[in-house]
C-alpha cells in the first residue's frame, strides 16, 4: 500500500495571510480611487481570488490587470514576514508525516511562496511546492494536481487536496482526488470538512 499524500493550499489554509492580502488590496484600490470596504474585499478574495478584485479594479479604472496586479504584488510581497502560520499547521504536518503521509503544496501564491515557507520553517515538510510560477492554469483547473499525481506516481484514491475555499474543493473534484475543506466554522461541503488542522490526523490514520 502506498503512502497517503496531502496536497495543501497555502493562503487561508496553512498560512494566516488574509490580513496582509486584504490590507494590501485595500491600499491598491485606494490608490486607484476605487472604493471597497475590507469586508467586501475579503469576501471577493475568499469566494474567488485576488484576481477577482484586481479584475474589478481594472474594469472600474480602465487600467490593465497586469499593472494593478503588479502594484498589489509590490505592496504585499514585501510583507511576507508578517504572515503567521495557521494554528496547529506545524503540528498537523509533523503528526501526519509521523503516520506515514507525504506532503506537497499547490498554491496561487507566487514568488513569495518559498520565502514564506522558509521563514516559518515549514519548507522541509514538502516534497514539492507548485506555485503560480509553474504556469499551470488557475484553479479549479486540475492541471497542477494532475502533474503532481503523475510525477510522484501517487495513487489517486490516496491523495487529498486541502484548502479553505470552494475553489479548492472544485479543483480536487476535477482532478479526481479527495477534497478536505478547512473551515473553522464547519460550514461548507467537501469529502471531509475539518474545523482544526489537527483533525487531518484522523484522515491520515484511516
Amino acid at each position: 500500500m502506498t503512502e497517503k499524500a496531502f496536497i495543501w493550499d497555502l493562503d487561508g489554509t496553512l498560512l494566516d495571510s488574509y490580513g496582509v492580502i486584504v490590507s494590501s488590496l485595500r491600499r491598491t484600490l485606494e490608490e486607484l480611487g476605487v472604493p471597497m470596504e475590507e469586508a467586501e474585499i475579503f469576501r471577493r478574495a475568499t469566494a474567488g481570488s485576488v484576481s477577482d478584485v484586481v479584475n474589478y479594479a481594472a474594469e472600474r479604472t480602465g487600467r490593465t490587470f497586469r499593472e494593478i496586479k503588479g502594484r498589489y504584488s509590490e505592496l504585499s510581497g514585501g510583507r511576507y514576514l508578517e504572515i503567521p502560520a495557521m494554528p496547529h499547521a506545524r503540528e498537523a504536518l509533523e503528526e501526519t508525516a509521523a503516520l506515514g503521509a507525504v506532503h506537497f503544496v499547490y498554491t496561487h501564491r507566487g514568488s513569495t511562496t518559498g520565502p514564506v515557507l522558509e521563514h516559518l520553517r515549514l519548507a522541509p515538510f514538502f516534497r514539492e511546492v507548485v506555485s503560480s510560477l509553474n504556469g499551470f492554469p488557475r484553479k479549479p483547473a486540475p492541471d497542477a494536481l494532475l502533474y503532481l499525481l503523475e510525477k510522484h506516481r501517487l495513487e489517486r484514491n490516496r491523495v487529498y487536496y486541502v484548502g479553505d475555499r470552494t475553489l479548492d474543493v472544485d479543483c480536487a473534484r476535477n482532478a479526481g482526488v479527495r477534497s478536505v475543506l478547512y473551515s473553522p466554522s464547519g460550514a461548507g461541503t467537501a469529502d471531509y470538512v475539518i474545523r482544526d488542522l489537527l483533525d487531518i490526523r484522523e484522515i491520515a490514520a484511516e
